[in-house]
């Protein structure tokens, strides 16, 4: 097997999701691809918090 060839992708969001890549990559001290790399790696996090029964 051939080992595959490493290809770009042009990718083209709205300018606000730029502006949260930007900030990311600046706090991250990186460039938009690593904020890309970190974003993409992050855990999910529920939208929900979770409720526990032993809270009452």
């Amino acid at each position: 097997m051939q080992p595959s060839t490493p290809t770009t992708r042009i990718i083209e969001v709205d300018e606000d999701v730029y502006d949260v890549l930007a900030r990311t990559a600046a706090t991250r001290d990186t460039d938009i691809n690593g904020a890309l790399k970190y974003l993409i790696e992050a855990p999910a996090v529920p939208a929900a918090p979770t409720s526990d029964n032993d809270e009452e």
